[in-house]
């Protein structure tokens, strides 16, 4: 039976390479059988009596993927050992648009990534399985973190190792995926977000980007099996596609205790596409340098966070650094490299049920988004742009100014803030202003800076909620008054609220 050819990146691919991702011609199609229990031999004996063959069996959702005679498939469906069978969509990489500058990997310094690495905070011994076309794990960026992985690709004529999973694609997709989440940080090239995280190649596309959900559900398996702790899926399924074994699969891997990243596709504007709609994957858009929504993201309900999705470099095949791209592929992966980081830096019981687990990641990188257009959680950026700097804990800063002498700046108090938010109160006893200096690197920022006055028909309390987006701060305290006046400041990091100023 023909399928559709579809359009991928302006190239049509007619049906000789539908064939070549294992489609069956001349009357028989790929599909995936659920049974309503784990397939043992009558399972199998079902299929070889449809003059079927068998492609895999799954244990992570009881299944296989198969190919039969069309004529059989309505017979299968009906047998009572069966659930329900659905063919085998085809999935492709979401794919990055092309870009026309060459930059530096800006999303990871944007995201705030750069004090987190200079704490220690690396994303040592997290475990991070990247299902996509595969890895050039000889990269010099990629060497070491290189852990291993498998091929699920299946071949007309398999390859001399059919479980290598080298990246063969045409657009390095694979290794630019990974190059964001853990290129090393050994002065060469670029950096990734989590540039001591250890990736392991699961190739579930082939060199054109394409493959089968059945591949894919082997890849997640595989991911559990080797007890790995993120997923990575940089892919969609094709528009028409629908698979109810590939949200089973989502849904055992996300039990099991994995933390599941996906591209929320690239659709301009168009609805998330699947696996990042489904509720236990988290959905991400692209954005630009601005912080401002890409115009070629997907959106709805679905999306969960934002990230760096335009202008990305990162690394390609053969030892290079060629390509600068854009797309929610590039986005998914500084989640998964930030998800990395929580883990590596210890993750707290967010969620209050006694255990620390991926859900309590996915609730840390919820309350650490900088929240980006409507309040909250929308459907451009989700609870808003991931950030890392929700990964380092600061503790409560509390303290008093007081003048002394005449001289300007006598009784100043310097704080160093990383990356972050911060409520700010000041609570007067007997001062008439305090100014308060911001300064971004050593620069002076006016806009950010603040004078605050008391008196008697003014406030005594001011509460200041302030936003280290991207760069650590330096804000000076400066007391204004008489000789001997005082006031009490107090700092607390990570709140939720907009920038602004309250009184009290």
């Amino acid at each position: 039976m023909k399928r559709r050819p579809f359009v991928l990146h302006g190239v049509l691919l007619t049906i000789i390479y539908f064939a070549f991702l294992g489609s069956a011609l001349g009357g028989e199609r790929s599909v995936i059988i659920r049974y309503h229990q784990r397939p043992g031999p009558s399972e199998e004996a079902i299929i070889h009596g449809a003059r079927g063959k068998i492609r895999h069996t799954y244990h992570v959702i009881p299944a296989m993927a198969a190919t039969l005679p069309e004529q059989e498939i309505a017979n299968i469906a009906r047998n009572p050992r069966v659930a329900y069978v659905e063919e085998d969509s085809i999935v492709t990489a979401a794919e990055p648009l092309p870009g026309d500058e060459y930059v530096d990997s800006w999303g990871v310094a944007h995201i705030g990534c750069e004090a987190v690495h200079a704490s220690g905070i690396k994303g040592a011994g997290v475990k991070i399985a990247v299902l996509d076309t595969g890895i050039d794990y000889t990269h010099e960026d990629l060497d070491d973190n290189f852990k291993g992985g498998d091929n699920f690709v299946e071949y007309i004529e398999p390859p001399p190792d059919p479980h290598d999973p080298f990246d063969d694609s045409w657009n390095s997709h694979g290794t630019n995926v990974a190059g964001i989440i853990a290129a090393e940080q050994n002065g060469t090239g670029v950096v990734g977000v989590a540039p001591e995280a250890e990736l392991y190649a699961v190739k579930v596309l082939d060199g054109m980007g394409g493959g089968y959900v059945s591949w894919v559900i082997a890849g997640i398996e595989w991911a559990v099996t080797n007890n790995m702790n993120i997923i990575n899926m940089s892919l969609s399924i094709e528009e028409e596609g629908v698979s109810q074994a590939f949200e089973e699969a989502c849904n055992a891997a996300e039990e099991a205790g994995l933390l599941l990243v996906a591209a929320a596709g690239n659709t301009y504007g168009g609805p998330v596409t699947k696996p990042a709609a489904y509720s236990s994957v988290i959905a991400v858009t692209a954005t630009d340098q601005a912080d401002q929504f890409a115009y070629f993201s997907s959106s709805g309900p679905e999306v969960e966070l934002a990230a760096p999705g335009v202008f990305i470099l990162s690394t390609s095949g053969g030892n290079s650094y060629d390509d600068v791209l854009y797309g929610t592929s590039q986005a998914a992966p500084h989640v998964a490299g930030v998800a990395a980081l929580i883990m590596s830096a210890g993750v707290d019981d967010v969620d209050g049920d006694g255990d620390t687990d991926n859900r309590d990641v996915r609730l840390t990188l919820q309350n650490t988004a900088i929240d980006l257009g409507d309040t909250g959680q929308d459907p451009l950026y989700g609870y808003g742009l991931v950030d890392a700097a929700g990964v380092t804990a600061t503790d409560d800063i509390s303290f008093w100014i007081t003048k002394v002498g005449k001289r300007p700046w006598a009784g100043a108090e310097t704080v160093d803030l990383p990356t972050g938010k911060y409520e700010i109160t000041i609570t007067n006893d007997s001062l008439s202003a305090v100014e308060c200096r911001v300064y971004r690197h050593g620069v002076f920022s006016r806009r950010l800076s603040r004078t605050f006055i008391f008196g008697r028909h003014k406030p005594q309390e001011v509460v200041w909620n302030l936003s280290a987006r991207h760069r650590a701060l330096e804000v000076v305290f400066v007391p204004r008054g008489r000789d001997g006046g005082s006031t009490h400041i107090s700092i607390v990091r990570g709140l939720d609220e907009p920038c602004g100023v309250r009184g009290r």
